[in-house]
Formats: C-alpha cells, sequence, structure tokens
C-alpha cells in the first residue's frame, strides 16, 4: 500500500470517528431545523426570481458541506465557508434590486466585489431605512435603530477575523491533531445559526412575507424584530 493510500485510509478512519463522538455529544436538532428553513426559503426565492435562483444552489450546497467539515473536526473550515454563505446570501439579495449590476455580474463576468461591509455602509443594506421601503404597513417592529444591520456587520467582522487568520481565532496553536473538540463545535453552532437567522431576516423583511410560522421564529431568534 502506497504512503498516500494509507494516509488518506487513516484520515478517513480519523474523521469517522470524530464524525461519530461529535453526533453522540452534541443535539443537531437546531442545526438541521435551520438548515431546512434555508433550503425552504431558498425554493421559494429561486422560484419567483429564477434569475437569480443560481445563488441558491451555492448556499445551500455550502450550508451542507460546513456542517459536514465540522461534525468531521474541521470546525474552522465550516467557520471561513460560513463568511462565504453570508457573502453571497447577501448578494442574493442585493442583485435582486439592481438588475443592471445582476446583468453585468452574468454577461461579463464583473468581479462581485459588493463586500458586506461596503453593502451597509454605501447601500444602507438592510439598515432601518432600508427595511421601511418594503414594510410600510408596520407588520414588524425592530427593536432598534439599525439593529439588524449592526448584526449582519457584526457577524461578517467575525468570520472575516476567522478567514483572515487572526491570532485569537486559531485553533491549532498548541498542535495539528485533529479531533473532536466540543467547544470549538459549539462556536460553529453559534454562527451557523446566526447566518441562518440573517437569511430568515432578509428574507421576511425584504419580501414582507410573515405567512410561514418557522421562518418568523428563525427571524425573530435573536429578537431583533418582532412580528405582530
Amino acid at each position: 500500500m502506497s504512503y498516500t493510500k494509507q494516509t488518506i485510509i487513516q484520515l478517513k478512519d480519523n474523521t469517522s470517528k470524530i464524525l461519530e463522538e461529535t453526533i453522540n455529544d452534541n443535539d443537531l436538532t437546531d442545526i438541521l431545523n435551520a438548515l431546512n428553513i434555508v433550503m425552504d426559503i431558498g425554493e421559494i426565492f429561486s422560484e419567483k426570481h429564477q434569475n437569480i435562483g443560481f445563488y441558491w444552489n451555492e448556499i445551500i450546497s455550502e450550508m451542507i458541506s460546513v456542517v459536514h467539515a465540522t461534525i468531521s473536526g474541521f470546525p474552522r473550515l465550516g467557520l471561513s465557508g460560513l463568511r462565504n454563505i453570508l457573502e453571497l446570501s447577501c448578494h442574493a439579495f442585493y442583485y435582486l434590486d439592481h438588475k443592471i449590476e445582476l446583468k453585468l455580474l452574468i454577461n461579463i463576468d464583473k468581479k462581485s466585489d459588493k463586500y458586506v461591509s461596503s453593502l451597509i455602509r454605501d447601500d444602507l443594506f438592510f439598515t432601518s431605512n432600508y427595511i421601511k421601503l418594503f414594510n410600510n404597513d408596520n407588520k414588524v417592529i425592530e427593536a432598534g435603530n439599525n439593529k439588524v444591520s449592526d448584526f449582519i456587520h457584526r457577524e461578517y467582522r467575525e468570520l472575516c477575523d476567522i478567514v483572515h487568520g487572526r491570532n485569537r481565532t486559531l485553533f491549532k496553536k498548541n498542535g495539528l491533531k485533529v479531533e473532536y473538540n466540543k467547544s470549538q463545535f459549539k462556536y460553529f453552532e453559534r454562527h451557523y445559526l446566526n447566518i441562518s437567522t440573517i437569511i430568515a431576516l432578509m428574507y421576511v423583511l425584504r419580501f414582507n412575507d410573515y405567512s410561514n410560522e418557522k421562518h418568523n421564529k428563525l427571524a425573530s431568534r435573536t429578537n431583533l424584530i418582532s412580528v405582530l
């Protein structure tokens, strides 16, 4: 047996062991429920706006892959993927209202440089004034001025720290061993649920759609909005 093949087999056996430990030591119900809701939102969004549905193929695929990476012992990889999911999700909602930019993006492969922080700063993305454009019937109350956009920005900033390797976000400073770590899994879980919440928030607020209790419950998880 070649060294490379033997290494792959050992990696497979190790990650299988970690996966089993993770599943046995944690209740994945919240993560799986959030995933199902995001999948539902993606399906509804894609049916209504087929020209932008391709984003949701990427979002859902990565929502699944980051869970698999984390429960297999690679939570930092999962967390890095969450930032990409947040960016793709924000792009899906941004380009929905920017048809010309979307055409340029698709037809000439224009660089997609609409970073979340710049969307909030320059385009008032999901600030209180932005939200009011789609919710003038007062069906929803925001917990405070710009609470939703501030939450999105904080989450993006923290995930950026992970992607860029800020020292406090590194998991392997004390050794290379790949093993199950509950605190790291819970750290991932918190961010996974935050990203899922942001997606639900953007959906119910942008489409002024509060007809689905599961969507509303996820969107209201962090008490940023109250649905009347």
